[in-house]
């Protein structure tokens, strides 16, 4: 019998984790891409070790606890993913996990209805490096200022990762390829490796550093981590590419949105689309609290600026994305609040087939988990 079960499972599994003496654990967290890293990071280690990691995104109180449990002697690794969406849920899981390696992947404003504005997502992302043990390892991202700042304040070992100058991993001569995927140089300890992984943009290789940095301070070889990197391929519903009807290729980013991720998505929709023509299908972006209609509108007014031919908006702020668009230069005929994921699929299938959008044209679709923005990629592609 316990007074508090949540509380009980947490100290079951620190318990279980420091009966574990060999076993290492790596800790990610961020606002974005920390399912992406901790993915990377057990492929890595997988490729020499036995490796026990969050299952999904059991990133919480319940599911990291759930992720710890089944460990066993013959695990050398453990690769946790923390999420949180309000102050002191990053503090209990470094207490139950007790990293010896942490990375902060990025801060950007996400989950801003419990933690106020991108200062509160500092601070409490900043638990981890807070919890962590003196004899731990940072892994810290160069090109976010907020993570260097939260790093300062801790006096411990660190591998720098990122693009800045002076980072223990970084790369260089990103190309994006155009049957998808992205291709770059990675360099760490005076040694160049050439990488192409599955997933798309920018963003991806700066979670491959992340990876790289965190595998790095585990003791993992240079040639190994590139090893382990390339022909990465991302989970379903993250920035997975299909060709649709019409021979239009679709990207299909419904896995979840913030304000940061779908600034990324956009960036990489215009790289991969250059010249063609291209329509970007946003659903809402959640928990972002008195911030959320700015935010919304701040998407709307990328679009435009970044000129894309067709925006489509779903949900309680879409006509906050679109009233933008159009204000910044978007025909309104081309921009368009949806009162469904049907509707949508329904006006792009007849694009396609007045082509308007047509074979080596682009379409994007992204939109937090709870929208079920896949529907209109499933939608597209159906019967096809």
């Amino acid at each position: 019998m316990v007074a508090d079960t949540l509380a009980a499972l947490g100290d079951l599994a620190a318990w279980r984790r420091r009966r574990m003496k060999r076993l290492r654990v790596l800790a990610v967290t961020g606002s974005s891409g920390k399912t992406t890293v901790k993915e990377m990071c057990a492929r890595i280690l997988a490729r020499n070790h036995a490796v026990i990691r969050t299952g999904g995104n059991f990133n919480n109180l319940v599911g990291l606890p759930l992720s710890l449990l089944p460990v066993e002697e013959r695990h050398r690794f453990a690769v946790l993913e923390m999420g949180m969406n309000r102050p002191g849920e990053i503090a209990r899981l470094t207490e139950i996990a007790d990293p010896d390696i942490g990375c902060i992947n990025n801060i950007q404003p996400a989950h801003l209805q419990g933690l106020g504005d991108v200062r509160g997502v500092a601070r409490a992302k900043g638990e981890l490096f807070a919890g962590m043990r003196d004899d731990a390892v940072m892994a810290v991202n160069l090109d976010d200022p907020l993570v260097v700042e939260v790093a300062a304040r801790r006096r411990m070992r660190r591998v720098d990762f990122g693009f800045a100058s002076g980072a223990a991993v970084t790369a260089g001569k990103v190309r994006l390829l155009e049957a998808g995927g992205t291709s770059f140089t990675m360099r760490m300890e005076g040694l160049h490796f050439m990488i192409r992984i599955r997933a798309t943009g920018r963003h991806n290789v700066a979670n491959c550093l992340a990876a790289a940095a965190m595998t790095l301070a585990a003791g993992e070889t240079p040639e190994d981590i590139a090893a382990g990197l390339d022909g990465f391929e991302p989970f379903d519903k993250r920035f997975a590419i299909c060709r649709g009807p019409g021979g239009v290729m679709i990207v299909n980013d419904a896995y979840n949105a913030n304000p940061a991720s779908m600034q990324a998505a956009l960036e990489t929709l215009r790289d991969l689309a250059g010249r063609s023509r291209a329509a970007v299908v946003v659903g809402d972006m959640l928990e972002l609290g008195d911030a959320g209609a700015r935010a919304h509108r701040t998407v709307g007014e990328t679009v435009a600026r970044m000129g894309f031919d067709f925006l489509f908006a779903y949900g309680g702020h879409a006509a906050d994305v679109v009233d933008a668009a159009v204000a910044s230069g978007l025909a309104p005929e081309r921009a368009l609040v949806c009162p469904d994921r049907e509707g949508i699929v329904e006006r792009l299938r007849a694009l396609i087939e007045e082509r308007e959008l047509g074979s080596g044209d682009w379409i994007l679709v992204k939109g937090s988990r709870s929208m079920q923005m896949e529907a209109v990629a499933d939608g597209l592609t159906e019967g096809d």
